[in-house]
């Protein structure tokens, strides 16, 4: 190369480094020209400048970006050419040393560390400074942490105290202080340096962030996260509550600070995820999970710490989970319990999934289940390790240890004293009850209001021990303002109440009726929030399926809540408490379809946007897109309430109903109830006596355990019928004789639990002029509740310009494919007919737009479970369509269907989870259809095809609303002394 050019690109780099001296600021593209020109120096360098100056260079312009290890890597081969001619360089050895001690963490390798240990040697033999034994620090620690050679965490601490003691600058001692604490909290955790030492360190991290002088924010920052990281990693084992308060200012003091190196931001907000874990903060409602995540894809730690980054991560995953009562989430943090390595987690996985199924066999009445099923997993588990011997203590029931000394082991010891507790209730123990009762109160007095989280079960034990102290001496009640009154619940915590929280809160109102002074008011007050947490809960939840099994928790504190109001008499109150124990799943399914408009009128169009594009999933298994969204509304959204009786009088008005009225079978001691919601006037309450679940009603649910009347049960569902009137139907229509209509009173039926299962329109009595039905004399309509009724009342009633009808896609049932030929020729000749539907026929057909009012006739299979029946379907050419796919669609779009026809066996059957209402009739209400018509059983295929012309006769050439049409269609088949029960079968619900 010519000397001139070479001459020239020294020059240039010496220019460069002159600026750089005088305090000038270099830009990024002038860097660039810098280095481009001056490696045209390096073969004519002989006494090594333009290594030196290029090298500084390329280590500036890495500084600058760290995304690329590149011109770290070219900046150590040009400090090794110097150092290969003067070993003993005490620049090149320092900078060369800190570049290899980055590049040792990143590669792991054996040499680098060795190599960076030596570098650093040569620094501090030379330079003897405090940057040169912090140096030699952070190769050591390094060396430990990267490489596992955890002999390298004393030499650590004893380099970095050499630095100190050299005083350093501001800055250096801010680094210093935070790499020397990271050592010492490691040799801390392996029992390798005592209490008050380590304390030192912790002391001089806060004394240099109180007054950190020139440091850099980033780097306070850093300290601050190690800190919190110390601080939250401590606080268990020396036996003490955690310092929140401190930690909290320590991470929000330096949240917004910017980063060079998008890791270390990682590493700070993980302090802050961890807290938001452990100590319930709102955050963002992350929990802690999203920096977890981001640490865990990180490729800066080794192997090892990525395993235990992805442990902690599985934890926050579960501990979120359960916070949020997300099923589905839930589930997934058991998988990854059980793949994980750690035997402490795989523990937990057995332990979590024990006491859920312990726990729905203590709802089912079955403890001696229970206390198996926790004995198996509790003998189940390893012994030796601490973590999993808590576990098991746990499951057996007594925590032993530090005597409840930390706030996490309060909480734990409070969970196995609610099982002493329900066990001494059994055996009637009140001095039992009473100690236990004393120490809940104490451990709940451990736990302070920084762990949100852990006062749930600790205020779960102390409210069930006091209550159960108050039913047996009425003088401790909470009503009575004894000193043994039980807490009250604890507020909401932040996000999603946490599903144990609507049950604290239920217990809380039982214990505020007790006493000599009750407080019946704020008994009911209480238990309708918690009614509304329930709703919560089944709203987030990522599917139907998991929005019915939360649903499914819900039953029995709904009927404790309504019977309080019942025996209060407090009407308007028991209306809404039915309605909002009532098709919580399909709730979830119709507010899921129409959450994008509320939160844009909640001020949130972000979360709208995302909602429409993921249909209310989020963009990741981590993204907690429904609790977020659920947050953002206020607490009196439409889709947390339930009707008002003015809103029902309303939608009666609009559809020309008389009344709205849910059926409540007898409990115990307490009477069945008709609530009736008249279009005029105030609620009604008729107490019906002889509404329970006895012999009539019990054979007809047992004959259909495939909910059907079989061949030869004629007389159970003549029982039924006839139970049916004297129970609750002659006194219902006494009540609405007194309005006296000249015509027959028109109700909307809400019949809850059990109940559902009566063709109450079929309740038969006998007088001298020979057998009647009820339907002889009312027009009955179904509703799964007043919340569905509201959203179908005000929906056109459209005569359909459009149709699809199909018949008999299996081939099977003659008399449905003539019904179809026949529906379609004589009524929608214009619509489509199908034989052979396959199952998109079906879908694409209604997914069509621009159809204008539009039917389905569908006259074909219903199968349904009773147990299952979410899983209920329609047999289709190609397959079966079953609920959970229409539920599913309703949740991203509706269906915009004006009448849908199921002329099929069971399609408004709604099987074991009776409140739910989960039916294929009910699955086309909650997507959108303003009409459907479905059967309670399966039906007749003759029968069934008369009836169905006649109901399109009436509606069509009779011009009749849809349920006038159907009463007098099942009307002719009385006539004609139809006696298979078909005609009974069939309901309508909807507009």
């Amino acid at each position: 190369m010519p000397e001139n050019d070479a001459n020239t690109a020294l020059a240039a780099l010496r220019g460069w480094w002159q600026r750089i001296t005088d305090g000038e600021t270099v830009s990024g593209p002038e860097l660039d020209t810098v280095i481009s020109r001056g490696r045209a120096a390096l073969e004519a360098d002989t006494g090594g400048e333009a290594h030196r100056l290029l090298a500084i260079a390329l280590h500036e312009r890495w500084n600058r970006d760290r995304t690329s290890f590149d011109d770290a890597g070219r900046a150590i081969a040009l400090w090794q050419h110097v150092l290969d001619r003067t070993p003993e360089d005490p620049a090149a050895a320092y900078l060369c040393g800190t570049l290899v001690t980055l590049m040792a963490e990143r590669t792991r390798d054996r040499a680098d560390f060795a190599r960076a240990v030596h570098l650093a040697d040569i620094a501090t033999r030379t330079l003897d400074d405090a940057a040169a034994w912090h140096l030699s620090g952070r190769a050591h620690l390094v060396r430990a942490f990267s490489g596992g050679q955890h002999d390298g965490l004393a030499v650590a601490l004893d380099r970095f105290a050499e630095a100190m003691r050299r005083d350093p600058g501001d800055q250096l001692r801010c680094e210093i202080a935070r790499e020397q604490l990271r050592a010492a909290f490691a040799r801390y955790g392996r029992d390798e340096l005592g209490r008050d030492e380590f304390h030192g360190y912790v002391d001089l991290g806060y004394a240099v962030l109180d007054a950190p002088g020139d440091a850099a924010p980033g780097d306070q920052a850093l300290l601050a996260g190690t800190l919190a990281m110390v601080e939250i990693g401590i606080a268990v084992p020396e036996g003490r509550a955690h310092d929140f308060a401190r930690v909290r200012a320590l991470v929000s003091r330096y949240r917004d600070v910017d980063l060079p190196d998008p890791h270390l931001r990682a590493e700070l907000a993980a302090a802050q995820a961890i807290l938001d874990s452990i100590a319930g903060t709102t955050g963002d409602l992350d929990r802690g999970v999203g920096p977890l995540t981001r640490l865990a894809g990180s490729d800066r730690f080794p192997e090892a710490n990525r395993a235990v980054i992805a442990d902690t991560l599985a934890v926050l995953r579960g501990n979120r989970a359960v916070q949020e009562g997300d099923l589905a989430a839930f589930e997934s943090a058991l998988t990854a319990f059980e793949d994980s390595s750690d035997p402490a987690l795989q523990g937990l996985a057995a332990v979590l999934s024990a006491r859920r199924e312990a726990l729905r066999l203590i709802e089912e009445g079955d403890e001696l289940e229970a206390a198996a099923v926790m004995h198996a997993a509790r003998e189940a588990l390893p012994a030796g390790d601490p973590t999993i011997d808590l576990l098991r203590d746990l499951l057996g029931g007594a925590v032993t240890g530090d005597d409840a000394g930390t706030p996490f082991t309060a909480a734990a010891r409070s969970v196995t004293l609610t099982a002493a507790v329900r066990a001494a209730a059994l055996s009637d123990d009140t001095a039992a009850l009473g100690r236990l009762a004393a120490e809940a109160g104490e451990l709940l007095g451990r736990i302070p209001d920084d762990y949100p989280m852990l006062k749930i079960p600790a205020c779960q034990a102390a409210g069930a021990a006091e209550e159960e102290v108050a039913r047996r001496d009425p003088a401790r009640g909470a009503a009575a303002g004894g000193g043994g009154a039980p807490p009250p619940p604890p507020p909401p915590p932040p996000g999603a109440p946490h599903p144990l929280w609507p049950q604290l809160t239920v217990a809380h109102g039982r214990s505020l009726r007790l006493g000599a002074r009750p407080d019946r008011a704020g008994s009911r007050k209480l238990g309708r929030s918690a009614l509304v947490a329930f709703t919560w809960q089944a709203l987030i939840q990522a599917d139907t399926g998991r929005a019915l099994e939360w649903a499914g928790t819900a039953a029995r504190h709904v009927r404790t809540v309504a019977a309080w109001c019942a025996e209060d008499a407090a009407a308007d109150d028991l209306v809404a408490v039915l309605d909002a124990g009532r098709g919580l799943a399909l709730h979830a399914a119709t507010a899921s379809r129409s959450m994008p408009e509320r939160l844009i009128a909640a001020g949130h169009p972000d979360l709208a946007t995302a909602w429409r594009e993921t249909s209310g999933s989020g963009d990741s298994p981590d993204d907690n897109l429904r609790v977020r969204a659920m947050h953002a509304l206020t607490a009196d959204s439409d889709v947390f309430a339930t009707p008002d009786p003015a809103a029902i009088r309303e939608s009666l008005t609009a559809v020309g109903a008389d009344a709205l009225v849910y059926l409540v079978a007898a409990d115990g001691d307490r009477p069945g109830l008709a609530v009736i919601v008249p279009v005029a006037g105030p609620v009604r309450v008729l107490p019906l006596p002889d509404l329970a679940a006895g012999r009539a009603v019990g054979e007809w649910v047992e004959s259909g355990r495939d909910l059907v009347p079989e061949d030869g049960d004629g007389e159970s569902f003549e029982d039924v019928c006839r139970w049916a009137w004297t129970a609750c139907m002659e006194p219902l229509t006494a009540f609405t004789d007194r309005w006296r209509l000249d015509r027959p009173a028109r109700l909307v039926l809400v019949p809850t639990g059990a109940l559902t299962l009566v063709p109450w329109h079929a309740a038969r009595y006998d007088d001298d002029t020979g057998r009647h039905y009820a339907i002889e004399r009312l027009v009955v309509s179904y509703s799964v509740s007043a919340r569905m009724f509201r959203a179908t009342a005000g929906m056109p009633l459209r005569s359909p310009e459009s149709a699809l009808i199909v018949g008999d896609p299996r081939g099977d049932l003659r008399f449905a494919a003539q019904e179809a030929r026949d529906v379609h020729r004589d009524f929608h000749p214009g619509g489509t007919l199908l034989g052979d539907a396959t199952r998109d026929d079906v879908l694409d057909w209604i997914a069509k737009p621009g159809r204008g009012p539009s039917l389905l006739h569908l006259a074909c299979h219903g199968h349904v479970d009773q147990d299952r029946p979410a899983e209920a379907s329609l047999a289709l050419a190609d397959g079966d369509l079953p609920v959970l796919e229409l539920l599913a669609r309703a949740r991203s779009a509706g269906l915009d269907l004006d009448r849908v026809v199921l002329s099929a066996c069971s399609t408004g059957a709604v099987g074991s989870l009776h409140d739910e209402a989960v039916s294929l009739a009910t699955a086309f209400l909650a997507g959108g259809a303003h009409t459907v018509f479905g059967s309670l059983w399966p039906v007749p295929d003759a029968g069934t095809a008369r009836l169905m012309y006649d109901l399109h006769r009436h509606l069509s050439a009779g011009g009749h609303p849809p349920a006038d049409a159907l009463r007098l269609a099942q009307l002719t088949a009385l006539a004609g002394d139809d006696d298979d029960h078909g005609w009974a079968a069939f309901v309508h619900l909807g507009r």
